[in-house]
């Protein structure tokens, strides 16, 4: 199901998509109006129970008044918006791993360690042994975790 936002962000789109005046209000009504409708979505087609009431069934053709006309309908332009808003990605800042790291607590970061020690390899306390002459993580600085981290992670 798509949010507000998403279905703004397609009517965006959409209206750089269109010269047709009838299409742009259709657009303006959909994005204006569809808060208050109920949307069910099924494979192939939508149901849209509008302000009146009125449920509509909304694939390629919608079964309200313009739609049967052939004419621009709010239910038709919903549908395509929420097409157009599927194939926006979202722009999710990248975080990095290291300043995911960076920003991990001190008790996280040691239960990271411990979960992410990849069964493949040596026990991690054989190996914290051998490289730190400790096997016990709460013993370790913060620096030293950070980077045990990072190192798994890569």
């Amino acid at each position: 199901m798509m949010n507000q936002e998403q279905i703004n962000a397609a009517a965006e789109i959409a209206r750089t998509r269109t010269n047709d005046k009838r299409w742009t209000n259709a657009i303006n009504r959909a994005v204006e109006e569809s808060p208050s409708w109920i949307v069910t979505e099924h494979v192939g087609y939508i149901l849209i129970t509008s302000n009146s009431g009125e449920t509509y069934r909304v694939n390629g053709h919608c079964n309200c008044k313009a739609g049967v006309l052939g004419q621009a309908c709010k239910h038709l332009a919903y549908r395509r918006l929420t097409e157009i808003a599927a194939t926006i990605e979202e722009t999710v800042p990248a975080v990095s791993i290291a300043d995911d790291v960076a920003a991990t607590p001190r008790k996280a970061l040691i239960c990271e360690i411990k979960a992410a020690w990849p069964k493949t390899w040596p026990p991690i306390e054989t190996e914290l042994l051998a490289r730190y002459r400790c096997s016990d993580l709460n013993f370790f600085a913060d620096d030293v975790l950070r980077a045990i981290r990072l190192a798994i992670a890569l």
